[in-house]
């Protein structure tokens, strides 16, 4: 709450020097039209002193829109409002008594309660205004806060779901060759490990490195490879100065399991999923591609993963992502990310830096 203040304090006083400064302008102007000359230094200082004024007023409104929003009023917000109110109304022209008795700045200055009368409709239009825009972030700020809220929830629906059929499935799979082949479900014991380890490690929604994504997008595919057999196959094409680029987690795996799910089981030959990874320029590009049924004969087109990649990176980056999904060239289907370049090492620099300079 003290950082929001100081930033609500340092806007106020800007906004309010700024209009001081206009007021005064436009004031001097309009007396010299007049054939009046009135010093420059008076007209400032008196409209400077007005507009500084509104400063406290302007960050105890934001501050009451904050704290007692009156979305669903209640009695105490709305008595909190109404002292507010005069505070505007009254105090101010108060105060502006007080200071005119010491600065003599407004000449000829009506008695207090005049005053106060005489402005009393364009302080309330201003203190209304202030309550307005107040209103007007909180509501604002209690929207990005659900967007994260319901995306870390997703995040954590999507993790459970890695998946109670695909462990069961893993786990079949396991039971089947481990009489068979030793070595193939010891293998397949160690990715399925690797796999739910990375899922607990990265438990919330911070940024993690592509290499920790690639490798649980690797355990992933290795499982479902020993499930299908040559039924699937894998290639990657990953540059390797992508390793410390920064993803939200649970970006590469759900694509991948829609690619398997979606578009190589249906298909009796099964077929081949491409996962790409590249830099270009202030860009991360990401791809997974499978040549399997298509979009026309896949459920969903892509599936709940999709759905939730799509709504964690918008949560993630606003509008500075590019999301393509559809049929590949070639046959198949393909989604295509575009995310800001971030970096783990530079953030590391940058938080060494900030560390230094306290």
């Amino acid at each position: 709450m003290a950082r929001r203040l100081s930033l609500w304090m340092v806007c106020a006083t800007g906004w309010w020097l700024g209009y001081g400064w206009i007021a005064a302008r436009n004031y001097q102007q309009t007396t010299a039209e007049w054939g009046i000359y009135v010093p420059w230094s008076e007209v400032l200082t008196a409209e400077l002193i007005t507009a500084v004024l509104w400063i406290p007023l302007t960050v105890l409104a934001l501050a009451l829109a904050a704290q007692f929003p009156l979305g669903r009023p209640t009695p105490l917000a709305l008595g909190v409002h109404l002292a507010g109110l005069a505070v505007a109304v009254l105090g101010r022209s108060w105060v502006v008594h007080r200071l005119d008795e010491w600065l003599g700045c407004w000449p000829a200055l009506p008695l207090l309660a005049e005053l106060a009368i005489d402005q009393r409709q364009e302080h309330a239009f201003t203190y209304a205004l202030l309550i307005g825009v107040g209103h007007a972030l909180h509501y604002a700020a209690a929207h990005r806060r659900r967007e994260a809220e319901l995306a870390r929830a997703e995040l954590a629906r999507l993790r459970a779901q890695i998946r109670p059929h695909f462990l069961f499935n893993a786990l079949n799979a396991i039971a089947a060759v481990v009489h068979e082949d030793p070595d193939r479900a010891e293998r397949m014991v160690v990715n399925l490990g690797t796999l739910l380890r990375q899922a607990l490690e990265h438990g919330d929604d911070r940024p993690v490195p592509l290499s920790a994504e690639l490798e649980l997008t690797r355990c992933y595919l290795d499982i479902e490879q020993q499930r299908y057999g040559g039924r699937l196959r894998v290639s990657w094409d990953v540059s390797p100065d992508v390793a410390e680029a920064l993803v939200p987690p649970l970006v590469l795996q759900p694509l991948a399991e829609n690619a398997v799910r979606h578009g190589l089981a249906p298909r009796a030959g099964g077929g081949r999923v491409r996962i790409v990874a590249h830099r270009e320029g202030d860009t991360l590009r990401l791809a997974v591609e499978d040549d399997g049924v298509g979009p026309g004969a896949r459920s969903g087109s892509g599936g709940i993963g999709l759905a939730s990649v799509r709504s964690r990176l918008r949560a993630a980056y606003g509008a500075r992502i590019e999301l393509t999904a559809g049929v590949r060239p070639g046959g198949g289907f393909r989604v295509l990310l575009r995310v800001p370049w971030r970096s783990a090492g530079a953030q590391q620099v940058s938080a060494s830096s900030t560390a230094g300079v306290r």
